[in-house]
């Protein structure tokens, strides 16, 4: 018996520490697996200032996923949004990137989004918006 107890506690915070490692490891390796998903959305125009209107060269965005299938519900995978911001710009034509909204980070990783940047034509809104 005290050899047991010998053989438990002497050096028991490398023993906790390779404990810690291996259960992490085991984590990754069982629950790691992350499945790729194409998902297809509307592109949205996020930041909008009053008195303009905002084209969109292209109306919708695919995006390539991967994903942790056994922590991500359906649901949240329907949340994840596309855009672009167009805060502080004025009239006029930019390229823009194009942004994905509502990702969660550790369970969803963005591969690819087509188109990767979008024109957005920036007009004064006729009537000034209201």
């Amino acid at each position: 018996m005290r050899r047991f107890k010998v053989f438990l506690f002497k050096d028991w915070h490398y023993k906790l520490v390779s404990l810690l490692m291996g259960t992490t490891l085991w984590f990754f390796v069982n629950l790691g697996e992350r499945v790729p998903m194409s998902i297809e959305r509307s592109i949205e125009v996020y930041n909008k200032e009053q008195g303009y209107e905002y084209k969109l060269e292209r109306k919708r965005a695919r995006v390539r996923l991967k994903v942790m299938e056994r922590f991500v519900p359906e649901g949240m995978i329907e949340s994840i949004g596309v855009g672009v911001n167009v805060k502080g710009i004025k009239e006029g034509e930019y390229t823009l990137r194009v942004e994905v909204k509502d990702l969660p980070k550790f369970l969803i990783t963005v591969e690819k989004i087509e188109p990767e940047f979008v024109k957005v034509k920036v007009i004064k809104a006729p009537g000034g918006g209201n």
